[in-house]
């Protein structure tokens, strides 16, 4: 859903998320109760919940506020041995 925005009477603004289908050109204003119109502005289409948008928002945020970590991520794992069942395997040197 896009976010309008609205003015009221005393040139107060508010927005309020309606979906676009929406006819209303007015609306109540939330603090004084009188009526407000809606503004010609650029709807707020960015938020989409697509996996895309939501790594690019998720992205965005990491910038400014990192996530904090006591280790690095897979230290001290050790992998497992890998197991071959091939006989020639057996003759090669060992580290």
């Amino acid at each position: 859903m896009p976010l309008y925005e609205f003015r009221c009477e005393s040139s107060h603004l508010h927005e309020l998320m309606m979906p676009m289908s929406a006819a209303d050109r007015s609306a109540t204003f939330p603090d004084c109760g009188g009526a407000s119109t809606r503004m010609i502005s650029s709807p707020a289409l960015g938020r989409l919940g697509s996996p895309r948008a939501q790594l690019i928002e998720s992205t965005e945020a990491s910038a400014h506020t990192p996530a904090v970590v006591g280790r690095v991520p897979g230290a001290g794992a050790a992998r497992p041995a890998r197991i071959t069942h091939d006989p020639r395997h057996a003759k090669l040197p060992r580290p």
